[in-house]
């Protein structure tokens, strides 16, 4: 075999080991959840744990079957993904252009950041009680905790991107007489991209425990409102219900989010 003929096939044999390795660690996956779902029914079969606390696989689905059946539940599942959606949109758009323009200014960021380092850090359930107070228990207050809980992750992204600019592609790019708002454009944006959507995986997660908790505090409906209302009545399957919407949502969105990060992956400098 020539010199070409094993540069050119190099490529082909790195990509189909690869693929070969992904489909291993799928598989992996796969099995691991069949594996721990079979050892939890066995478990909760001969009740080596009171059923009290756990229900089992197949409780869990025949639940999730008559919930599913009604509307009512529908109704609770839409409460939460509006407020959701809704806190988290504001997040994106209040987070990203502010934590750009912080990373990007120096007086601005000087200004903001006591405030962001202090308020990252609060326990956002300590705030719940003046929250509920001042918003009700209604949608409004939800929103609002889902929004602090997901701007923070996002804003400090956004100034990290911001300062992880290469200096030295900025100074050509000045020397080429380039606007401050050319090198923000063509330079400063792109480079935030792959940062921002990390940021925005975080808030995801943030965002998901946030609308729990706020409904289990206070409200009136919502996902949370009906895992409190299935552990009062001691419905334990109907609370892993609850548990599993919340959590195949979140590996839902991350997984949405992982892939347009991977995508952007090689916008992220060195």
């Amino acid at each position: 075999m020539s010199k070409t003929e094993m540069i050119s096939t190099t490529p082909v044999k790195n990509k189909s080991r690869k693929i070969k390795t992904k489909r291993n660690t799928v598989w992996i996956s796969v099995t691991s959840v069949i594996l721990f779902l079979i050892t939890w029914e066995l478990i909760s079969y001969y009740k080596l744990i009171n059923p009290l606390f756990i229900s089992s696989p197949i409780k869990i689905v025949e639940a999730a079957t008559t919930l599913f059946a009604d509307p009512k539940y529908w109704q609770h599942l839409g409460v939460s993904a509006y407020e959701f959606s809704l806190g988290f949109i504001l997040a994106m758009a209040i987070g990203i252009p502010l934590g750009i323009f912080a990373g990007w200014n120096r007086i601005f960021n000087s200004i903001i950041s006591p405030f962001v380092s202090a308020l990252y850090v609060t326990p956002k359930v300590a705030l719940l009680p003046i929250i509920i107070i001042a918003f009700g228990i209604g949608v409004a207050s939800k929103i609002v905790v889902v929004f602090l809980m997901a701007f923070f992750p996002i804003v400090m992204s956004a100034q990290k991107a911001m300062s992880t600019l290469d200096q030295n592609l900025i100074k050509a790019a000045r020397s080429f007489t380039a606007s401050e708002f050319q090198i923000f454009k063509t330079i400063a944006l792109p480079s935030t991209v792959p940062f921002l959507l990390n940021g925005i995986r975080l808030g995801l997660g943030q965002g998901l425990i946030a609308i729990v908790v706020g409904e289990m505090y206070a409200s009136t409906a919502g996902i949370g409102y009906h895992l409190t209302h299935a552990g009062q009545n001691l419905k334990t399957a109907e609370m892993f219900v609850g548990v599993v919407v919340i959590a195949v949502s979140g590996v839902i969105l991350t997984g949405v989010i992982g892939l347009i990060e991977k995508r952007f992956s090689s916008w992220k400098p060195e």
